[in-house]
């Protein structure tokens, strides 16, 4: 492509937002798949996967040193696939019928991760894209390309590629400003890791710009200044803007962190409860440190991704136990396993080859002894630590299933000696809400899962690049999460959102009028829903949510909100 001085920009669509400006660096470049490095096949294929697996394993460590356990429990799961032995073997078939060692894991792997792909789970389905990261990484060895970072521009990074991989971003030695993929989805591990990072995330870009060459400054926009897009030779005045705009959000989120001390309370008065989604103990210190009530969502299943059985009752009070010793009494709402939510460990993948399993609630139903024994765990745990316990069952659809929790908890309550801690339930299934009013009659506490109780509702896709947290303000959605509040209200449970969209500036008003009492979000989030809650008025927020609900799109709520609440930048 001719050089010129003229921007040219490339559309794509945020699945994380803000405002990244730096060189770019395309990250899976085309690759000789026919070439024929001098060895054996056999050993060639072996080594390229090994070597992966060995730098997504030492990337992991390095994660976990720096109390990053979530981003490192995704780049396990990509060693996982890198030490599969029926891809090596089927890599190795191919190559001794005769193709090249590239060209036979490549094809490998295409496989494997259609097949992934065609799975009817959506959240399985994703991995496909984790396999074909892994792919890619061993092509490139076979390449010769052996560290990643090596042929880098120097400062901030553009990150471009058909797919982008977690680990891209997480690559040592890259300052990652931006990154813009051609293929992915919201829920993929990249665009999971591109919103806990901070870094702006495009999907679906225009492919033209993986025809620019690496090291050409680009400035990505996730939709802060209109429609999102990577632009290339970006004007001087839009160059200027950007870096104001960076240099405005440091000077914000200073002054944001600058009124932790302030209670969560709108403009009138009315109070709310600010709590935080955590899966370590470092994560609940950060949490304290912005001024949390306590914990709305501890993920147990985190620790056990790579497990090889049922996590034991000695290994799940190991794993909670620093994390209820944190939180100093504070209240802390702890999610029973829920398998299959992210990644699937060996040992279930292993009885599930078809990948027809189920999750949460009913994965344990069907393994009770496993099931009591988490609960024996948590009960001793919180004992020990002198803990505000409280148990949240996720993917429940009836109160039947509700009351088989309730047997279990209690069963094991009285076998200790303990009084049995409030039971709660995750509400993210429609048919958790057709029967919201007997779930709430038993249920100590509702908690909505916002994410997939979006996903299902629409009909969409959690791979879908429109699966954003916004999507949530949709009139349906709207109108269920409603039903819920009032059903709280009506029983006096408490009823909070621990998905993405308690953290959206979009949704927080709407929740706030919709009558949800508790908004749970990522400990780095607090500080800014902390600040436009204290922004609002309870009386305008209650009758926003009732116009929001007798719209008929998205669209409409979006623009009305954004016209009687908008966000301060």
């Amino acid at each position: 492509m001719t050089a010129t001085t003229a921007p040219l920009r490339f559309p794509g669509q945020a699945a994380a937002p803000g405002i990244g400006l730096g060189r770019l660096l395309r990250t899976d470049r085309p690759l000789d798949l026919d070439a024929a490095p001098a060895g054996d096949p056999e050993a060639l294929i072996g080594a390229a996967l090994d070597a992966v697996a060995a730098r997504l394993a030492a990337l992991a460590e390095t994660l976990r040193g720096q109390g990053r356990p979530e981003q490192a429990d995704i780049m396990e799961v990509g060693g996982q696939i890198a030490g599969d032995p029926e891809l090596r073997a089927g890599a190795v078939a191919l190559a001794a019928a005769g193709l090249p060692p590239a060209r036979a894991l490549d094809e490998t792997v295409t496989r494997y991760a259609d097949a992934m792909a065609a799975l009817d789970d959506p959240v399985l389905a994703e991995r496909a894209a984790d396999i074909r990261q892994v792919g890619r990484r061993a092509l490139a060895w076979l390449a010769g390309e052996r560290a990643p970072e090596s042929d880098a521009p120097d400062g901030p990074l553009v990150l471009a590629a058909r797919e982008i991989g977690a680990a891209d971003l997480l690559e040592p030695g890259r300052t990652v400003g931006a990154a813009v993929t051609l293929a992915g989805g919201p829920n993929s591990h990249a665009a999971i890791v591109a919103r806990s990072l901070g870094i702006p995330l495009l999907l679906a870009a225009d492919p033209g710009l993986l025809d620019l060459p690496d090291g050409l400054e680009i400035l990505v926009d996730g939709g802060t200044n209109g429609t999102p897009a990577a632009t290339a030779h970006p004007a001087a005045d839009e160059r200027a803007a950007a870096l104001a705009a960076l240099a405005t959000a440091r000077e914000r989120r200073a002054a944001l962190a600058a009124g932790r001390h302030l209670p969560a309370e709108t403009v009138d008065g009315h109070p709310m409860v600010l709590r935080a989604n955590v899966a370590t103990a470092d994560d609940a210190r950060g949490a304290l440190a912005a001024n949390a009530e306590g914990v709305g969502l501890l993920r147990t299943e985190l620790p056990f991704l790579d497990a090889a059985a049922w996590p034991s009752r000695e290994q799940h009070v190991a794993a909670v136990a620093p994390v209820l010793r944190a939180l100093a009494g504070r209240p802390v709402v702890v999610r029973t396993l829920d398998f299959a939510d992210d990644k699937l460990p060996p040992f279930l993948a292993a009885n599930n080859p078809g990948g027809h399993i189920g999750r949460g609630l009913p994965l344990m139903l069907a393994a009770p002894e496993a099931f009591a024994d988490q609960f024996r765990a948590l009960l001793a745990a919180a004992g020990a630590a002198g803990a505000d316990l409280r148990i949240m069952i996720p993917m429940v659809a009836s109160p039947r299933e509700l009351a088989a929790c309730h047997e279990l908890l209690n069963a094991a309550a009285a076998e200790l000696g303990v009084a049995a801690p409030p039971l709660g339930v995750m509400v993210e299934l429609a048919e958790a809400v057709a029967s919201v009013d007997e779930l709430a009659r038993e249920a100590a506490f509702l908690s909505i899962g916002s994410n997939d109780l979006t996903c299902q509702l629409l009909g969409v896709d959690r791979r879908d690049p429109a699966a954003t947290p916004a999507l949530a303000a949709h009139p349906t959605v709207l109108r269920a999460i409603g039903e819920v509040a009032e059903a709280g209200r009506r029983h006096g449970r408490p009823v909070s959102v621990c998905g993405d969209a308690a953290a959206d500036p979009l949704l927080v008003p709407l929740l706030v009028g919709l009558g949800c009492d508790v908004l749970s979000v990522t400990p780095g989030a607090l500080d800014a829903v902390r600040a436009r809650v204290r922004g609002l008025r309870h009386a305008d927020c209650l009758a926003l949510a009732d116009e929001a609900r007798a719209l008929d799109s998205v669209e409409r709520v979006w623009h009305l909100v954004e016209r009687a609440a908008p966000p301060v930048d």
